[in-house]
């Protein structure tokens, strides 16, 4: 892909969220919203598709960190939680999720996931890995309806 293309894909991407893998979101909390001052600013929510709960925390103006809890065993964060690996995506937000993958995975990235959230109006989201293996996710831009 030019480098002119590889740059229009990046800038319709913005940071929106670092994920935390929590054993519980309720005893989570706490440490974010007390500790370090804070702001929980969504209800805590069940996203079937990937069987977790999830509560987001704004750590900056429109910067957040999402609490995730696995609802299963085979829940994709439940492994996460017992290694003990509690930061383990980075989320961007975009216009376009589908055409945001299309440009990534032409840059060597590998889609795992597309779904829709729950926690953002029931938009497209996805997971994918960099050629590195780093877990990157999009969400839809402008869909966040916890907020």
């Amino acid at each position: 892909m030019p480098h002119s293309q590889i740059d229009e894909a990046m800038s319709l991407l913005t940071l929106h969220h670092v994920g935390c893998a929590v054993p519980s979101i309720e005893v989570a909390l706490r440490p974010y919203t007390e500790g370090m001052g804070f702001s929980r600013v969504s209800q805590i929510v069940e996203i079937a598709s990937q069987k977790v709960r999830v509560c987001f925390i704004e750590t900056a103006p429109g910067v957040f960190i999402e609490l995730v809890q696995g609802l299963a065993e085979d829940s994709p964060v439940s492994s996460f939680v017992k290694r003990r690996q509690y930061y383990y995506h980075v989320c961007y937000s975009t216009p376009n999720v589908r055409a945001a993958i299309e440009q990534l995975e032409a840059n060597g990235f590998r889609r795992l996931s597309l779904f829709t959230s729950e926690a953002f109006g029931d938009s497209d989201c996805a997971f994918l890995v960099t050629p590195e293996m780093a877990l990157v996710e999009l969400c839809t831009e402008g869909a966040l309806s916890l907020f």
